[in-house]
């Protein structure tokens, strides 16, 4: 994470990429303790519907990454595309989230 900064912009002040890195790594456990409190104040079926939609939202953030970070480096279409825009894109994230969401219900 540091070296993704740091190339990001090299001329950073210091104490401005501490704070950045202090905000990532900060970051991961609120979330745990947030979702520890979630899940131990429901049940029943509005805990079912946080669970799938929260992890909905973590596959699709992994799918998302995938597909726009690493993936789309390597490919080089040979012509422009009409479904190559910002809506398209967007629209497949959400559709890719419902659709994990929806299937985390039956698990």
């Amino acid at each position: 994470m540091g070296i993704a900064l740091l190339r990001l912009i090299p001329k950073r002040p210091f104490l401005l990429t501490v704070a950045y890195s202090f905000a990532f790594g900060i970051s991961s456990p609120i979330g745990v303790g947030i979702g520890i409190a979630i899940d131990a104040t429901t049940e029943g079926p509005t805990a079912d519907w946080i669970y799938a939609i929260s992890m909905g939202i973590a596959c699709g953030v992994f799918v998302y990454v995938a597909i726009h970070h690493l993936i789309s480096k390597g490919f080089k279409p040979q012509q422009d595309s009409y479904f190559d825009s910002p809506f398209f894109k967007f629209l497949a994230v959400l559709l890719g989230v419902g659709v994990i969401a929806v299937v985390m219900i039956w698990d």
